[in-house]
C-alpha cells in the first residue's frame, strides 16, 4: 500500500505503508512516522491505521483538514486511486504493488515451460523449426505489447543523470540533455527539476550542459546559496561528474552516462591450421622482449594507483596536524553562518559557545511567525546543539498591555502598538490632565520596556482649547466637536475668507491628536456668517435723523457706536443692527 504525491510541493514523494499497523503524517519529526516538509501541514496532520475492512485515514488537523476526492472527511476507508489532499500536496492511494507480486509466479511458470520446450530434443528438423516458431512468436508479441503500453523512462535516453545522494530527495534521479539549461527549485510552476526541500528557494540554481558536454552551475540569487564541494559559488562555475553540489540540505551529482569506460571482450574464434599456430609461437619466442612495451593488466594499475593515493592522503594528513590556521578557520565558520541568518533581524543579538555548541539569542521580533522562520533557519545548522532564546515577540507584549488598559475605564481610549521590532507607541485620548497623570503612573507600573515607548496620548480638554483659539484667531465663528481624533466643523463663514479657511484646515491636521476633519461649514456672504441674535431683542421703533439711523431695542435707543449688553454696535442699517465682541460678529434683523 502506498501514497504517491502527484501534485504540490512534495511532488514525487512516496509513503510506503509497510511494517506497521498505524502511521502518523505531519511536520513534527519526533512524533510522525512520515515527515511532510510543507508549511501548510500541521505538526500532526493525519493518522492511517489498518482495520479488517482495509486502511482508514483519520483527520488530526483543525486548521487545514484533509480532503478525500475533494471532500473534507474526519475518517474514511481508503480505496484504490483515492485522491488525498494533505496541506498543498495531492496524494494518490494505490495497492498495485501487491497485485504485481501476485502476477510474478505466473510469469515464472511460463518462462519455465518455455525453457523446458527449448531443451527437449526433437526427432525431425521440420518439427524443430515448427516448435521454434511457436515458441518465438508469443514471446515476441509480449515484448512489443510491453513496449507500447509502458513509456520509456527519460533516464534511459538522457546522456546525463542528476542523482540526489542526501537530503529530503535522497535516491531521486533526473535525466538531463546536452545544449539545455535546467532550473532547480521547489516551485512546480517555475522550476524544471523539483526538490521538496524547505531550505531550497523557488528558483535556486541553474545547471547548463553545452554541446561539448561541459557542465556549468550557477546560483540564481537563492537565500541559502549554492555550494560546490562545500564552497559557495558567486558566479557561473564549471563542474565535473565528481563534484558535489549542495542546495540547502540536498546534495547531488551530475553523472555523464556517455563517459569513456573500459570494455572487456573476447575475440571471435578462428579456424587456423595448427602448423600456422606453432610457427607464430616460434616467431614470438625468437623476438627480443622489450619490457617497456609489455601490456600491464588493468587490475594491477588500479591496485598500484590506489596505494599511491592512500599514501599521499596519509602524508598530507600527517602534516595537517601541525597547522593552527586550519583550526582557526573552523572556529570562524559557525559564527559567520549564524551571522548570515541573523543579519535580516536588526534587533537580534547572539552569542555562540564553540565548546558547548550552545547559541544564546536576545532581542525583539514583530510577530511569532518571524520567530518561527528564524528558529527554522538556525535549526538547519547541524553544529548547533542547543538554542537558548530570550526573544521578545512585540505583538504579544502589545496585546497584553492593551488588555490591561481596557480594564481601566478612564484609559479605554488609549492603546499601544509596535511599528518596528523593539519600538512601541502609545496613542489615544484622555479627558483631563488628571487622567493623563494617572495614565503615566499606570504605564510606569505595567509596561516592561519604558525606554522603547513613545507617548503620543492627547488630553481632550487641552486639544479643545487649542481648536477654539485657532478659530478665534483667524476670525471664524464656527462650532466644532472632537470625536476620537476626528474634528467636525459646523456653521457659516465669509466666502471672502475661503483662502484663510483652507490654511486653517491644514494647520488643524498638523495639530497632534487630530487625525481627520469633517467639514460641514458653509461659505456665505458677511451677513450670513454673523451670529443671529434677533430672537433675543425686540425692536419697537426706528428713526433716521441727519443721515444716521437709530432704533429702539428692548426699550433703549441705539445708534452706531453705542453698546448693547456688552456688545459694540458697529452699524445700524435700515434692516439690521451689526454688533461685535472679541472679534466675534453678531446681527439683529428688524423691519422698519
Amino acid at each position: 500500500m502506498k501514497l504517491i504525491a502527484t501534485e504540490g510541493p512534495l511532488k514525487g514523494q512516496v509513503l510506503d505503508l509497510k511494517e506497521k499497523d498505524e502511521w502518523i503524517l505531519g511536520r513534527d519529526p519526533t512524533e510522525c512516522s512520515f515527515l511532510l516538509e510543507d508549511t501548510t501541514v500541521s505538526r500532526k496532520h493525519a493518522k492511517i491505521y489498518k482495520t479488517k475492512d482495509g486502511y482508514v485515514i483519520k483527520n488530526l488537523s483543525t486548521t487545514n483538514p484533509i480532503e478525500v476526492n475533494d471532500e473534507r472527511v474526519d475518517e474514511y476507508i481508503l480505496e484504490e486511486n483515492d485522491k488525498l489532499k494533505i496541506g498543498d500536496t495531492l496524494f494518490i492511494y494505490t495497492a498495485l504493488e501487491e497485485a504485481d507480486l501476485k502476477e510474478e509466479p505466473k510469469e515464472e511458470e511460463e518462462l519455465a515451460e518455455i525453457s523446458e520446450e527449448k531443451k527437449a530434443p526433437s526427432l525431425k528438423e521440420d518439427d524443430d523449426e515448427i516448435e521454434k516458431e511457436k515458441i518465438i512468436e508469443p514471446t515476441d508479441e509480449t515484448i512489443f505489447e510491453a513496449e507500447e503500453e509502458t513509456p520509456l523512462s527519460l533516464l534511459i535516453d538522457a546522456p546525463f543523470i542528476l542523482k540526489v545522494i542526501s537530503g529530503a530527495n535522497a535516491g531521486s534521479e533526473f535525466g538531463m540533455e546536452k545544449s539545455k539549461s535546467f532550473i532547480i527549485g521547489k516551485d512546480v510552476a517555475q522550476a524544471d527539476i523539483i526538490f521538496s526541500d524547505m531550505s531550497v528557494s523557488k528558483q535556486n540554481t541553474k545547471i547548463t550542459i553545452d554541446e561539448n558536454s561541459d557542465i556549468f552551475v550557477e546560483d540564481l540569487g537563492s537565500k541559502n546559496g549554492t555550494y560546490v564541494n562545500n564552497k559557495k559559488i558567486e558566479e557561473k562555475t564549471k563542474i565535473t561528474p565528481h563534484d558535489l553540489i549542495t542546495l540547502g540540505t540536498t546534495t547531488f551529482l551530475v553523472i555523464e552516462k556517455e563517459a569513456a569506460q573500459e570494455t572487456i571482450y573476447s575475440p571471435a574464434p578462428t579456424f587456423e591450421v595448427e602448423e600456422d599456430k606453432k610457427e607464430e609461437e616460434k616467431e614470438l619466442l625468437t623476438k627480443k622482449t622489450v619490457w617497456k612495451k609489455q601490456f600491464i593488466p588493468t587490475r594491477h594499475l588500479i591496485f598500484a594507483g590506489s596505494f599511491i593515493i592512500i599514501f599521499f592522503i596519509i602524508f598530507l594528513s600527517f602534516f595537517g596536524l601541525f597547522k593552527a590556521k586550519d583550526i582557526e578557520v573552523v572556529k570562524k565558520m559557525p559564527t559567520e553562518k549564524i551571522q548570515n541568518i541573523i543579519k535580516e533581524y536588526d534587533t537580534i543579538e547572539f552569542s555562540f559557545n564553540d565548546a558547548s555548541a550552545n547559541l544564546f539569542l536576545a532581542g525583539h521580533v514583530l510577530t511569532s511567525i518571524d520567530k518561527q522562520e528564524l528558529m527554522y533557519d538556525l535549526k538547519v545548522l547541524s553544529f548547533i546543539k542547543n538554542i537558548e532564546d530570550n526573544i521578545i515577540i512585540d505583538e504579544i507584549t502589545v496585546k497584553n498591555f492593551n488588555d490591561s488598559l481596557n480594564e481601566e475605564e478612564s484609559f479605554r481610549s488609549v492603546f499601544s502598538l509596535a511599528n518596528q521590532p523593539g519600538n512601541y507607541v502609545l496613542e489615544g485620548y484622555v479627558k483631563t490632565a488628571a487622567n493623563y497623570s494617572g495614565l503615566n503612573s499606570f504605564v510606569n507600573s505595567n509596561f516592561p520596556y519604558l525606554d522603547k515607548l513613545e507617548n503620543r496620548v492627547v488630553i481632550d480638554q487641552v486639544l479643545q482649547v487649542q481648536i477654539a483659539t485657532l478659530l478665534t484667531k483667524n476670525g471664524f465663528t464656527l462650532s466644532f466637536e472632537l470625536i476620537s481624533g476626528k474634528l467636525v466643523l459646523v456653521g457659516r463663514y465669509n466666502k471672502n475668507q475661503a483662502s484663510s479657511y483652507k490654511i486653517l484646515m491644514q494647520e488643524f491636521l498638523k495639530t497632534p491628536g487630530i487625525h481627520s476633519i469633517k467639514n460641514l461649514a458653509i461659505a456665505s456672504d458677511g451677513m450670513m456668517a454673523r451670529i443671529d441674535l434677533t430672537s433675543k431683542y425686540k425692536i419697537t421703533g426706528w428713526a433716521k435723523y441727519d443721515g444716521q439711523n437709530s432704533v429702539v431695542a428692548n426699550g433703549k435707543i441705539i445708534i452706531s457706536g453705542d453698546t448693547l449688553d456688552g456688545l459694540d454696535v458697529t452699524n445700524v442699517s435700515e434692516n439690521a443692527i451689526l454688533l461685535e465682541k472679541d472679534d466675534i460678529k453678531y446681527k439683529i434683523n428688524y423691519s422698519p
